[in-house]
């Protein structure tokens, strides 16, 4: 079988007309399949899945880490955390708070608001700044264009829908609302949601203890047409997650008697946020196509925790408010160049407290930030893309970015202020090889700042308690790649390779080993470890069974990621890097007749699921409870869905997931991933 999994999933890389996105976002000459994947909001919604990182990895075959319920950390190329970039509406959701490794940032945004997501494999800090070395998850949220702005499109004055979804393994439902309204030059549209998740049963049947939470969401989006192509547009998100398990300080891990905490939970997780942004797509003496966004957001983070045995009970509280604003040109000069540019600026005010309370007695003490924290970036980028030399394309950008932070005094350090800089550049060619096939090969720097989760921050992880240290240095990293992409009328498939080495990589070094005996009292502290070395390969397939008009398809996928690293603190010479994923992917077959009748049989997808085992593990993977130190084995699942339409304003799914109720966990995540379920989804639009 493992030939017929040699395969990855493709897709068309279309922009849909109705979205609004600025000009950095769009695809370049250079783009190719294995780079660049593309899934709508409609095929995130069709997975049934409960939350965010869930659906995209189900219908993208993103790897995605979850040590919680209410986490989801996409992992890209054996990268994740403050390495992937997630941006929604153009404004970066990473805020200087960022976590280094596994966060729950992406679980944040409601699915039923999302009209898009753009997955970007590879370096992306050229056009984004820090933290996208290994790749950018863009997210774009649904709107309503005003009617003079959409006669194509437009129905109704007036429309709806309210959709809900119900799995058994977590007894949970998720309901949606959403509304929306276009009269003449303006437009606008809504979206409320709820869940209720219930502890749930892993594979055989086993239950998985503190995985419970609830939350809410709301969503707004205002659009006026300024002109024919002058659009000014709102939004505004509301997104509250309560009572959030941190599982695996609450359950036994591996290498564990006991669990490290009888209370660890993040009672608030609250993120909102405003955009407005002008966009002008009537070419003018400047620029053919312009955007400007301003943003201003909160994010605030209450988290409970008792140690066993302890009877100190401690409450923290960290705030981030950010602003921010962003500008995009995009001109075409001549016949030979689209040249883009553009600039980024923000700030972030952090306010951290905590409460400790022993016998009823309630002192306050240090937060988990330094006080008076606050972090501010800029950058500005040029892209040039050449087609005066075909069939040969290329397209060359650079980047300068500089970041400053400062923060108080604490626990007898004195305060701190530093600056940091980078200037990066890179180059991507493609070759038209003729009947539709494309190489692609690029050379491109990346860049990582410290930010305040490194340099400000005392706090806990899976092993223990981690120091801040404001002495860190950038990473810088370099990636060399190439593909090759074939598209066909009724197949297409793409293979990619790539090699990234990240130095000065900021990692952590054990200070106090605390009682041998005992797991999760150990401290670290974060450093320049050394240097780390990603090699992997991408491979895929889609084809269609039969002539243009078959119902009939299959797709697959595979990655690989092969990792490595230098660290002088743990020893000499290489050992694995940490959390890399082992060797994965899928293969499905697809039903969906393009001509259906009252009679018709319904849509249907059958698939498999597999990893490999892990066995090469880094010697801090080998200590975190959440990884077994024998390694990770492999696990395989079947999964089938059916989905349909009852009328024009009504449709349904079932699917059938982990038929087999295989016992699995997912390389690095905190709880055994879901066993046998049934997901049933319903539509209604009105």
């Amino acid at each position: 079988m493992l030939p017929l999994l040699l395969f990855l999933f493709a897709q068309d890389f279309e922009l849909e007309e109705t979205i609004i996105t600025a000009p950095r976002a769009e695809a370049t000459v250079t783009s190719t399949l294995a780079r660049v994947t593309v899934v709508t909001g409609d095929e995130l919604v069709a997975t049934g899945a409960r939350s965010l990182p869930r659906a995209l990895a189900e219908a993208t075959g993103v790897w995605m880490q979850e040590t919680s319920m209410g986490g989801g950390a996409p992992v890209i190329r054996g990268l994740l955390g403050a390495h992937i970039l997630v941006m929604i509406d153009g404004v970066r959701l990473n805020d200087s708070t960022t976590r280094l490794g596994p966060n729950q940032s992406l679980n944040t945004i409601d699915p039923a608001i999302v009209d898009r997501v753009d997955i970007l494999r590879g370096n992306g800090s050229i056009l984004y700044g820090s933290d996208a070395i290994g790749g950018v998850v863009a997210i774009w949220t649904k709107g309503r264009r005003a009617e003079t702005q959409d006669p194509n499109e437009y129905l109704r004055p007036y429309q709806g829908s309210a959709e809900a979804t119900y799995d058994t393994a977590i007894e949970g439902v998720r309901l949606s609302i959403e509304g929306s309204a276009a009269y003449g030059n303006h437009g606008g549209l809504g979206v409320a949601s709820g869940f209720d998740f219930e502890s749930y049963k892993a594979g055989e049947n086993q239950s998985v203890d503190n995985t419970a939470y609830h939350g809410h969401s709301y969503f707004g989006s205002y659009e006026y047409a300024v002109g024919a192509q002058q659009t000014l547009r709102l939004t505004g998100t509301v997104s509250r997650d309560f009572n959030v398990p941190r599982t695996d300080k609450l359950n036994v891990g591996y290498g564990q008697t006991e669990p490290t905490h009888s209370d660890w939970r993040y009672s608030l997780q609250d993120r909102n946020g405003w955009v407005l942004s002008y966009t002008d797509e009537e070419p003018g003496e400047v620029a053919d196509r312009m955007q400007v966004r301003v943003n201003l957001s909160t994010y605030t983070e209450e988290r409970d925790r008792t140690k066993t045995g302890s009877s100190v009970s401690v409450h923290e509280r960290d705030e981030v408010v950010s602003v921010g604003i962003g500008m995009d040109w995009q001109r075409a000069l001549g016949t030979g160049h689209l040249f883009t540019w553009g600039l980024d600026a923000s700030l972030d005010d952090v306010d951290s407290t905590r409460e400790d309370t022993d016998g009823g007695v309630t002192t306050d003490q240090p937060g988990a930030f330094a006080p008076d924290a606050n972090y501010s970036r800029f950058g500005v980028f040029v892209q040039d893309e050449l087609f005066s030399y075909a069939p040969w394309y290329f397209t060359i950008g650079a980047r300068f970015s500089g970041y400053d932070f400062q923060f108080g005094e604490r626990n007898g350090f004195q305060s701190s202020s530093d600056q940091f800089s980078s200037l990066i550049g890179g180059i991507e060619a493609a070759r038209d090889l003729g009947d539709g096939m494309l190489f692609t090969a690029s050379l491109t720097q990346g860049f990582r700042a410290p930010n305040l989760d490194d340099l400000a921050n005392d706090g806990s992880f899976a092993s223990g308690t981690e120091l801040a240290n404001p002495d860190l240095e950038p990473e810088e990293s370099l990636t060399l790649e190439g593909a090759i992409e074939v598209s066909r009328s009724n197949w297409n498939g793409s293979f990619g390779i790539f090699g990234t080495q990240i130095d000065d990589y900021i990692g952590r070094v054990l200070l106090d080993e605390g009682n041998p005996s005992k797991d999760g009292d150990e401290v670290y502290r974060r450093e320049n470890t050394g240097e780390v070395q990603l090699y992997g390969a991408d491979l895929g397939f889609w084809r269609r069974l039969g002539d243009e008009l078959s119902a009939y398809s299959v797709d697959g996928s595979i990655a690989y990621v092969h990792g490595r690293q230098k660290d002088p603190s743990v020893g000499s010479g290489y050992f694995p890097a940490r959390r890399v994923p082992p060797l994965n992917g899928h293969l499905a077959l697809n039903y969906e007749p393009l001509e259906q009748e009252w009679f018709y049989l319904p849509n249907a997808r059958a698939w498999i699921l597999w990893a490999d085992k892990q066995d090469r593990l880094n010697p801090q993977d080998v200590t975190d409870p959440r990884i077994d130190p024998k390694g990770t084995s492999s696990w395989l699942t079947y999964n089938f869905e059916v989905w349909g339409d009852f009328n024009p304003d009504a449709t349904w799914r079932i699917a059938l997931l982990n038929l087999t109720d295989e016992l699995y966990r997912v390389h690095g995540s905190g709880v055994d991933a879901l066993g046998r379920r049934l997901v049933i989804g319903l539509r209604l639009e009105f």
